[in-house]
């Protein structure tokens, strides 16, 4: 075999995964747009916030605690506004992974203009326990990607692992 048809190939062969290697780098590439995406959003930038891991099935996101964070100044534990924003983006973060895989087949244009309108419908969050730690990471988990709306799991949990809250999201899309 040439190189020319060995490189053929490999883009279309199918790997254990299922894809081709055209579509495992489109697919790192929207990954990659996504951490950027995320990690460009102003407020998330200002507190400090970033992905620390992205997957097909999760999203996780950290950020250190930091003076200008802090919710309850006698008790010095993490504003709950900034936990609700951490559990909403990586929730809407783990939507668009879900969404975006649910629209397989259609059109590129389709899909992007379909992602561009997400947006939270409902979230509930439930505090569980004080925001107390040096470092805190959201994740964000798709329960399921229906053709308009997609729902979603978030934890907030802090460094030494302690639950500090749980959300729940509808994202429409």
């Amino acid at each position: 075999m040439t190189e020319s048809s060995s490189a053929a190939h490999d883009v279309r062969a199918p790997g254990a995964d299922g894809l081709t290697e055209a579509e495992r780098e489109r697919a790192r590439k929207l990954r990659q747009q996504l951490v950027d995406g995320f990690n460009m959003t102003p407020f998330i930038q200002h507190i400090g916030a970033r992905v620390s891991s992205i997957s097909d099935t999760e999203i996780r996101a950290v950020v250190d605690m930091q003076p200008c964070l802090v919710g309850n100044v006698f008790q010095q534990i993490l504003h709950g506004g900034v936990i609700a924003t951490l559990l909403d983006t990586v929730g809407g973060a783990a939507a668009m992974v879900g969404a975006y895989a649910r629209l397989k087949g259609q059109p590129r244009e389709e899909k992007m203009r379909r992602m561009s309108q997400l947006g939270t419908i409902d979230m509930r969050i439930d505090y569980l326990r004080p925001g107390r730690g040096t470092q805190f990471e959201a994740i964000g988990r798709v329960v399921r990607a229906g053709s308009k709306i997609c729902a979603t799991q978030m934890e907030l949990r802090n460094d030494t692992g302690e639950l500090i809250a749980t959300g729940n999201a509808v994202f429409h899309y």
